[in-house]
């Protein structure tokens, strides 16, 4: 049973929150508006933060939302940072950058909130699973509220927390509202409990609104998982006192039942403890003098934080962590010889493993592959056992942000996903979380995400896509397509160690090319273009299998006479222009030969640049060379024409050059023309993938 001197510090806690969120309400509307950001007020819903609160220590980790001000000071998050960040102040939390809706204090534990709906449970359940694989003691917990039933990323997330016996809470703040439509309007008739039950954990129910309720079923679900018992999932009936977004009482909007506001007014968790202290033996007097010496407090924060700098403008320079500089190429000196590509991404995968103890690799299906996703992991799981090489459910979203909530633990992880395709999937974790985290709170993710580029037998709509050019689109993902051997291995080790999300994108038809790669480990850049063969005529800048397309082309082409220089991009964020530029000053010609789709391209960004800074050196208008606008057809008859190789590729140089020195159209393409099935890269190419 709960005593006095395990109560009076919930209250304190509790109430600090009320006057924090009530004098945020107060000068919400002050003169200037001097607070310009949403605001989403926890009135009414102070016990579950703080009943859950208490029985963290500093390094768990606590996750929130949209609506976290009040989870943030109940693991003792920085009061002026907290309200500086609403005033858009360089003392704030995120410097500015976040507002109300994004709160970060790692120094307590508190791992960040932010207001995409159930993108944080993934981060909580990552987070917890670093500290349960570092074996440190350490549980995560994550708040959110009813209407996370309906994100398809909560049942993901609870489904590997119950299969991996993960130390995590997932705390249901059930204040009977999403918005404004009540609970029984969006979901069947159905307990919120039952669900998180049938995913296989232990299920904790309380009045939300009394801290000791709360207080007795976190301490009974805090010991349960550092015991090693699993996650478990609370749920708390609470109440939201004020509109969902902003300062006001919004009674009167009609979607509240009439004298329902009141009742709840009645069953305030402050009332509600303050009559407990009364009964542990506290005096009314000493009870109500808490509440003038906190607001004290509070009101000398607020003057504080007014009076504090505004950021300066750094226009985008947090958007990447800090990383290290690599060279363009791998080194010379050392012994090397002839590997396949995919044994450039096996061997760079063995020797990341073997370099961190605390790295995993993890995908769907791996253990069961016996070619070991195309031969790039053969093998690893027996080296490193099945604790570092792992399988994961089809789970895309929450797996990707369960290891990215490891990543914010320090520990690293390679995900391997057999198609790009599948990454439309994740894309809330990987444009809303990973990179944006570094922006917003300054803390890095080193998380690397392998996605390989279908094409050929029949692979069709939905496993051919090429989209790197929308990932590109993304400010603070690396977005890498390594071409050769070498590069896949030196590329691939300098994402590992790059403290930023790094898409790591591989082409199916470039596994089995062989070139030299040095024995030693090594990494090379992921932000530098490479020149792969000087001419003075055409510029072609290429990316990933194009490549390969436009060095054929220029072989031919330079028996005709025609000097093709052919730049490797190799990156498509960051995007490394000035080789691209120094090469157009010389030739004044530019073909962009990309694997995706034309318009909105990779071809589209880079001929838009290079006429913004160099149109007076183009000697004729620039081409893009990609796919045509419609999904990749699965018939090889449908795809003979869709797909753009170095006949394309020599057709187009042949048309930026002046008719009295152009050679022969039909003598090109007779050279050029592809020989053989169009639907493999050679004859030793099998499906099905």
């Amino acid at each position: 049973m709960i005593t006095l001197s395990d109560l009076l510090p919930l209250y304190r806690h509790m109430v600090r929150i009320r006057l924090v969120e009530e004098g945020i309400a107060n000068r919400y509307g002050e003169e200037g508006q001097l607070m310009r950001c949403p605001i989403h007020l926890c009135v009414g819903q102070e016990a579950a933060a703080v009943g859950v609160c208490a029985h963290l220590r500093p390094q768990d980790g606590v996750f929130g939302t949209h609506r976290s001000h009040g989870h943030y000071l109940a693991k003792d998050g920085d009061l002026l940072a907290l309200i500086a960040e609403l005033y858009g102040k360089d003392t704030g939390c995120c410097q500015g950058r976040g507002g109300s809706m994004h709160l970060i204090d790692p120094s307590v534990g508190f791992m960040g909130a932010v207001p995409i709906v159930g993108a944080t449970i993934p981060l909580a359940v990552g987070a917890a699973w670093a500290g349960q694989r570092l074996g440190d003691g350490s549980v995560a917990v994550v708040f959110f509220g009813d209407g996370c039933f309906e994100e398809g990323v909560l049942h993901e997330t609870m489904n590997f927390a119950s299969l991996r016996k993960i130390p995590v809470l997932f705390v249901c703040e059930n204040n009977q509202f999403s918005i404004n439509t009540l609970l029984k309007d969006r979901q069947p008739d159905r307990s919120i409990h039952g669900i998180a039950q049938a995913h296989g954990m232990a299920v904790y129910q309380a009045d939300g609104n009394d801290v000791e309720a709360v207080w007795e079923v976190a301490r009974q679900a805090t010991r349960r998982a550092r015991a090693g018992e699993g996650p478990a999932f609370l749920e708390l009936s609470t109440y939201r006192m004020l509109e969902h977004c902003g300062p006001n009482d919004d009674e009167a909007l009609g979607y509240r039942a009439v004298g329902e506001l009141a009742a709840w007014r009645e069953r305030c968790p402050l009332k509600i403890t303050a009559k407990r202290l009364q009964q542990l033996g506290m005096s009314q007097d000493a009870i109500d003098r808490i509440g003038p010496q906190l607001k004290q407090e509070i009101d000398a924060v607020f003057i504080q934080a007014k009076a504090s700098p505004l950021p300066e403008n750094t226009r985008g320079a947090n958007v990447f962590a800090p990383s290290q500089s690599w060279p363009v190429a791998a080194p010379t000196t050392e012994l090397k010889r002839q590997i396949t590509f995919f044994g450039a991404v096996r061997e760079a995968s063995a020797l990341a493993l073997a370099d961190d103890p605390n790295l995993f690799l993890i995908g769907e299906g791996i253990p069961s592959d016996p070619a070991g996703v195309f031969g790039t992991v053969k093998g690893l799981r027996q080296e490193f056992g099945s604790e570092r090489v792992l399988d994961m459910p089809i789970a895309e979203n929450g797996l990707t942000g369960i290891c990215i909530g490891a990543a914010l633990r320090g520990i690293k992880s390679i995900m391997v996903y057999y198609r790009i395709d599948f990454l439309y999937l994740a894309m809330d974790q990987l444009a809303n979380v990973a990179a944006k985290w570094h922006y917003l709170f300054h803390q890095p993710v080193p998380i690397v995400i392998r996605a390989i580029i279908g094409r050929g037998w029949g692979q069709g709509p939905q496993h051919s896509q090429s989209f790197q050019a929308m990932f590109g689109h993304i400010p603070g993902l690396k977005v890498v397509m390594p071409v050769t051997a070498q590069d896949a291995k030196g590329m691939l080790l300098a994402a590992v160690a790059d403290p930023n999300p790094v898409l790591f994108l591989e082409h199916r038809w470039l596994h089995g090319i062989i070139g030299e790669v040095p024995e030693v480990s090594y990494c090379t850049a992921l932000d530098r273009a490479r020149l792969v063969r000087e001419g003075k005529d055409v510029t072609i800048a290429a990316f990933s299998f194009m490549v390969l397309e436009a060095l054929k082309a220029a072989e031919i082409l330079a028996q005709f006479g025609v000097d093709c220089e052919v730049i490797d991009m190799r990156s498509v964020q960051p995007l490394d222009l000035e080789p691209v530029l120094e090469s157009v000053n010389k030739t004044g010609r530019l073909l962009v030969a990309d694997t995706g789709w034309v318009t909105c391209g990779m071809g589209a960004e880079i001929v838009a640049r290079v006429v913004e800074r160099a149109f007076p050196r183009l000697k004729v208008a620039p081409v893009r060379i990609g796919l045509p606008d419609y999904p990749a057809p699965t018939a090889p008859s449908l795809a003979y024409d869709y797909y753009p190789d170095a006949e394309t590729v020599g057709r187009q140089v042949i048309a930026l050059l002046e008719s009295d020195v152009r050679p022969s159209l039909d003598a090109v393409v007779s050279r050029l023309r592809w020989q053989g099935k169009r639907d493999v890269p050679n004859p030793q190419f099998k499906g099905p993938f």
